[in-house]
């Protein structure tokens, strides 16, 4: 008996270690065959981070196991990932691997995919990325390495989308489990399937059919390998409550056709289990609704699919004596009847036809009715529709559970329209009746979602094929009035054709507006008892083109109080156009004319042309960062002034100015302005000793300006300070640099008797020397450099004078004009010296002249 044990003992051990050896024996040859494969097979960017091999865990199979593995397309797809696998495992048939000539799959299983199938409108799909065929040579085996003989195949917790733009279809499915089981290796054979989806959304011409459905699916397929062909048997699959089941075939008998014919009906025909299909629904309180009433849907699906053909098809679903309640409330959606048919009886999709003949409901006692018919959706849209109803929006409140909400008023629509497109298309809006109106009152909206309580006393829209008008709304949203009128004009070809222009015009008016309250709440910072919120970027929408009058008595915005608003806006082109727009703000007058544009929503821009009267200097500061950054002079102004400025910026996500591409030019006229304690001013007035020039006082000055480059710069003018006269040019900039060139007529009284005096004793020496009478003169001229930053500003003064104290730098500034002066002393001296020789030389001339001139005379009467 130990014998026995013992030998049994030691087949068990040497099994063992042939079951973990095998695997590393085969390991290399079978890594050479699947990246050999891969590299051969394959036009795509393929990848994995480890690979094991494994025949405990799958005995009597072989397991492949490839762990991250990734698959990204190439060209139109290089930046889509086909596939993401968390892991890939494989089992082989062990006898096929020892043998080494082809391998056989019996199994897949993928745990966690990320599967991406895309398919472009030209019908490139991004999963077909097999290399193209080429003539193979004898000693090819990479094709025939790889033989599928599966018996089983699983998915776990996959997320699989598939994105059709040539079809306009859209599948996703999120947490997917899913198996299949079935010999692959016969011709016919049963494949049985299970499903489960956490999240199904199907999507066509984008209306989403199923929206965030739940599935479970038991569906066996009976497989025909030969004829492609697949039958459904009996099943069950369940989208949220709604139970369906399908019967009937799928076959692909060549690589262009699909063939079906299908029939499919909801098992159950409770209105609650379709109900659930309709998210909204299924999310609030579902279990505890009540619904009664019954629900039919069935259809049929038969004919060949491919590029030129559709199977005919006809889908039904009703409703009858449905009614809705939840049990909290006391009232209901009652007597609800609808019948609705879906259908194409030919396989040609422009012959599809929806037809709703009627359908009615009542919320509590109001009715509500209605029709549609849609005929030849792809060619020429035809439409026949029809709404009538009364509702109390109050009672909504007492259907529905409305969770931080208030509802209330009154909401009447009686709207009718029938046509075809064509007659849209080519203005023959007679040939498409389109009439009724729709009226709201005492309108009501408030809730946790929205920022402030919405009031519309009145307004009503009536409909006509040509517009749509608005009369008489009233509306007050939070703090801010309005009243409105006006038409929409073309909403019938913005409806049914593509980059069809809205457009409309109307008439705005508003005793308040506050357009901080509109844009939403603030943020107070935890470091904050208020702090600001930054603007963002207000996209204008394209394909609008709407002209308003506009005029409000008083305007809120950011920190500007405005008043007596007027103008008028047009929106076009993704740009706001401002047209002789007026507001009294900053204790002035400001009038406008220009755009604000989002053709590039990333970088907005503006365009202003603007002019400013009497506008207070001091708030005019406090509210534009433009001010604060070029001019802080200001900041120490107090006065008036006007402007025109042309004005041109890119903008940044917050709706403030790039200044590096800002650009402006304009003339400035300060009416009246007292500067002091401006500390560049105030260095100069120190520099020279000249108190006076501390504070400044500005009337009626006049002066262009420019911005370039982030720098304010501004074009010579002249003011004068207590006598001393002053021309001022050049520039600063947003970094608070300065560069300006100053000339000043300084009084000689105000630079101090010591520079005076020494004036007056060098000027006396050189006129004694030189014989002459020169003065200084009253005024003395200086050149000053205004560099440094506006908070520590630095002076320079020309000929090498320096920022040494008040004295010396006086003293400087008269020695050079006595420098000046002697210069002019020594050339009147020089030129009385040319003088005095001059007179000398035609004195001799003369002189001789007169003896010559004797002498000749002489001579004559000798001669004689």
């Amino acid at each position: 008996m130990k014998k026995i044990l013992l030998t049994i003992a030691i087949i068990f051990a040497v099994l063992l270690v042939a079951a973990a050896a095998v695997p590393y024996l085969f390991k290399d040859q079978i890594v050479a065959k699947v990246k050999s494969v891969i590299n051969q097979k394959l036009n795509a960017k393929v990848d994995f981070k480890a690979f094991d091999l494994t025949l405990i865990r799958s005995f009597p199979k072989m397991g492949i196991r490839l762990n991250n593995l990734s698959v990204v397309g190439v060209d139109s797809f290089a930046y889509d990932t086909l596939a993401n696998i968390k892991q890939l495992q494989l089992d082989l048939n062990l006898m096929s691997v020892i043998k080494g000539e082809t391998y056989e799959i019996n199994s897949v299983n993928l745990q966690e995919p990320t599967i991406l199938a895309k398919v472009l409108k030209s019908g490139k799909a991004n999963w077909d990325i097999m290399k193209p065929d080429s003539a193979a040579k004898p000693t090819d085996t990479a094709s025939s390495s790889f033989k599928a003989a599966l018996e089983k195949y699983a998915i776990e917790n996959g997320n699989i989308t598939y994105d059709d733009a040539s079809l306009n279809f859209y599948l996703k499915a999120e947490n997917l489990n899913h198996t299949g089981k079935g010999n692959f290796t016969q011709d016919i054979f049963t494949l049985a399937t299970l499903s489960d989806i956490e999240k199904l959304t199907v999507k066509y011409g984008g209306i989403p059919y199923l929206n965030g459905v739940i599935l479970d699916a038991d569906l066996p397929i009976e497989m025909d390998m030969k004829q492609m062909k697949f039958t459904f048997g009996e099943n069950k699959i369940k989208l949220n409550e709604l139970l369906l089941s399908a019967v009937g075939y799928l076959a692909m008998p060549n690589a262009n056709d699909m063939v079906m014919d299908l029939k499919f009906d909801a098992q159950q025909s409770d209105l609650k289990n379709f109900l659930s299909l309709i998210p909204a629904i299924y999310a609030a309180n579902f279990k505890d609704m009540q619904a009664m009433g019954k629900f039919g849907v069935d259809g049929v699906v038969k004919g060949t699919y491919n590029e030129t053909s559709i199977p005919t098809f006809n889908l039904n679903l009703a409703i009858k004596d449905g009614k809705i309640k939840y049990p909290s409330l006391p009232s209901a959606i009652n007597n609800i009847q609808v019948k609705a048919n879906v259908a194409n009886p030919d396989g040609v999709l422009d012959h599809t036809v929806v037809n709703i003949p009627a359908f009615h409901l009542e919320f509590g006692q109001a009715p509500l009715d209605g029709r549609l018919l849609v005929k030849n959706p792809m060619s020429d849209p035809f439409i026949d529709m029809a709404l009538k109803g009364n509702l109390d929006l109050k009672q909504l409140t007492t259907i529905f559970p409305l969770k931080d909400m208030t509802i209330a008023g009154n909401l009447q629509a009686d709207v009718q329209a029938a046509g075809r497109k064509s007659s849209v298309d080519k203005g023959r809006y007679q040939d498409f009746k389109a009439s009724g109106q729709m009226q709201a009152s005492n309108f009501v909206y408030a809730g946790k979602n929205v920022p402030m309580p919405v009031n519309i006393p009145s307004a009503k829209m009536t409909f006509s094929p040509k517009n749509i008008t608005l009369s008489n709304l009233t509306a007050k949203l939070g703090k801010s009035d309005f009243q409105a009128s006006g038409s929409v004009n073309n909403y019938l070809n913005y409806v049914f054709k593509k980059n069809q222009l809205l457009e409309g015009t109307f008439n705005l008016s508003s005793n308040y507006i506050d357009v901080n309250e509109l844009m939403g709440p603030k943020v107070v910072e935890e470091s904050k008892t208020k702090a600001e919120v930054p603007l963002t970027v207000i996209e204008v929408p394209a394909n609008i083109n709407f002209n308003m009058a506009l005029k409000a008595n008083k305007v809120t915005y950011d920190k500007y109080d405005i008043s007596n608003a007027r103008g008028a806006l047009q929106v076009k082109d993704r740009t706001v156009y401002f047209k002789n727009l007026g507001l009294d703000m900053v204790g002035g007058t400001v009038r406008m004319n220009g755009s604000y544009a989002t053709t590039n929503p990333k970088r907005p821009k503006v365009a202003i042309d603007f002019g400013m009267e009497k506008v207070d200097i001091q708030q005019a500061f406090n509210a534009f960062n433009t001010v604060k950054l070029l001019t802080p002079i200001a900041q120490y102004a107090k006065g008036t002034f006007s402007t025109n400025l042309k004005f041109n910026s890119d903008l940044d996500d917050k709706m403030m100015p790039i200044y590096s591409s800002l650009n402006a030019e304009g003339l400035a006229n300060i009416i009246q302005a007292v500067v002091d304690g401006f500390e560049p001013v105030n260095k100069l007035a120190n520099t020279l000793g000249v108190s006076e020039l501390k504070k400044v006082e500005v009337n009626d000055l006049k002066t262009k300006f420019s911005v370039e480059d982030g720098r304010l710069k501004v074009a010579p003018f002249n003011i004068k300070v207590k006598g001393i006269a002053m021309n001022v040019q050049g520039s600063n900039g947003i970094d608070q640099t300065m560069d300006y060139d100053l000339v000043l007529n300084v009084p000689r009284a105000m630079l101090g008797t010591k520079a005076n005096d020494v004036a007056n004793s060098a000027l006396a020496s050189l006129n004694s020397k030189l014989g002459t009478n020169v003065s200084v003169g009253e005024t003395i001229k200086i050149n000053a450099d205004l560099l440094g930053t506006f908070l520590k500003p630095s002076i320079k003064l020309k000929y090498g004078a320096g920022e040494g104290s008040a004295g010396n730098a006086a003293k400087a500034a008269v020695t050079q004009v006595v420098e000046e002066k002697k210069a002019e002393l020594e050339a009147k001296a020089k030129e009385k010296v040319d003088t005095l020789k001059k007179k000398a030389v035609e004195k001799a001339t003369e002189e001789i002249g007169n003896k010559l001139k004797g002498l000749f005379n002489k001579k004559k009467k000798d001669t004689l």
